[in-house]
């Protein structure tokens, strides 16, 4: 995949370039070692986050996906992940992305490759405004790791709608930033570098095994992990429509037709979403959710109400199971649909392609009849020359000889 000659590439000299090298603690990025390939790996595109700084050794997100995998012989591969990496250095320097497609070549024995993807923290300082850069160099390197037979993860870390909204354009999973580490996250100014605590971490790892549960079909949730609660989460229940089903889990809105909303607090029990552009507020008032734009959800309350990533095991009588019925199509639908729509991805960007060579060729065979022309009249114009000065040659010789006569 090489850089296109877009806005993207030409204002990526904005100190983004990617670092050369790093290390870290939890797998920096160092020699490419050739090791036997597992049937399933996971791997992970970060920066300092990915590498565990700010925390003691061991208590990383990264430690923690690998502590929960190895039951299950998944492989946590490292080496990826640079203090300093951004996406969209990834993304345009050549020499990076023929790096990313090696490393991935080299593990071609895999059956199932997941690449999870958990930059752009650095990307949103630099740019400032310029944040369609970063979502153009995120979509590039998705679709990289698509295009190399591996399935990308986008790992939310900074508290906004870019990763998500690029997750569901581009067909990729999406894994939600924590609440806490959201709150952090405000707390901290939002403006410059900062490294997540360990409670952030551990709720990292808890979201990503929740992702990786689902794309690998195990049930990775650690025994330690906290279950999901707080005022939010759970299934609810549009009161004016029944049949309209939300999931609230760990800061996402999810609905059942595959759309999610990112919460944003203001309080314990207070929270808005961005919605077309404008701010919808919401406020838990008992077993409801009353919105500002008049809309009142319920909660379904069940113990057996599953979330995404950890269905029940028995459903309850009555209309609950109908909802679940209802909420478990709806997710096999929205599977089928990204499926279809990452098909569809490809097939656009190979028609993409396949029109940039026709567009080629006819340029180069234009260029070529330009030349042949031109090296046509070029010898039309040397054959004229030669007559000129043959006629001259002769003109000059005639006049000599009567001069002589004379």
């Amino acid at each position: 995949l090489v850089a296109p000659a877009t806005p993207l590439a030409a204002r990526a000299h904005l100190r983004l370039r990617s670092p050369t090298c790093g290390q870290g603690r939890e797998g920096g990025a160092g020699a490419r070692v050739q090791m036997a390939a597992p049937d399933r790996a996971v791997v992970i595109l970060g920066d300092e986050i990915s590498l565990g700084q700010g925390v003691p050794d061991g208590k990383g997100f990264v430690t923690r996906i690998e502590q929960a995998l190895a039951p299950y012989g998944v492989d946590v591969i490292g080496g990826w992940s640079r203090e300093g990496e951004t996406a969209v250095g990834l993304a345009t320097e050549p020499e990076k992305q023929e790096e990313l497609k090696m490393r991935i070549r080299d593990l071609g024995g895999v059956q199932q490759l997941i690449v999870v993807i958990a930059l752009g923290m650095h990307d949103r300082i630099i740019l400032g405004d310029m944040m369609d850069m970063l979502e153009q160099a995120l979509q590039m390197i998705i679709r990289l790791v698509q295009n190399m037979n591996a399935i990308p993860i986008l790992m939310q870390i900074v508290p906004d709608d870019i990763d998500g909204r690029v997750g569901q354009d581009c067909g990729a999973a999406f894994c939600p930033v924590p609440v806490c580490l959201a709150q952090q996250y405000q707390e901290e100014g939002g403006s410059g570098p900062f490294l997540p605590n360990m409670q952030a971490h551990e709720e990292l790892a808890n979201n990503l095994l929740a992702v990786l549960a689902e794309e690998m079909r195990l049930p990775l949730r650690p025994p330690e992990a906290p279950q999901p609660g707080g005022p939010f989460d759970g299934i609810w229940v549009h009161k004016d429509h029944p049949g309209m089903l939300e999931n609230i889990q760990d800061g996402i809105i999810r609905s059942d037709d595959g759309s999610y909303a990112q919460i944003h607090l203001t309080s314990k029990h207070k929270f808005y979403i961005e919605h077309s552009g404008q701010k919808v507020h919401a406020e838990v008032r008992g077993n409801e959710l009353i919105w500002s734009d008049g809309d009142v959800w319920t909660r379904l309350e069940d113990d057996a109400v599953p979330l995404m990533s950890s269905p029940p095991a028995k459903k309850n009588k009555g209309d609950l199971k109908s909802f679940l019925k209802v909420w478990e199509k709806a997710e096999e639908a929205n599977k089928r649909s990204r499926k279809e729509t990452t098909k569809n991805e490809i097939r656009a960007e190979q028609d993409r392609l396949n029109q940039d060579r026709e567009m080629l060729d006819n340029e180069r065979q234009r260029l070529e009849e330009g030349m042949k022309r031109l090296h046509e009249e070029t010898e039309q114009v040397s054959a004229m020359r030669e007559e000129i000065r043959e006629s001259e040659e002769k003109s000059g010789r005639g006049l000599f000889g009567c001069w002589q006569a004379g």
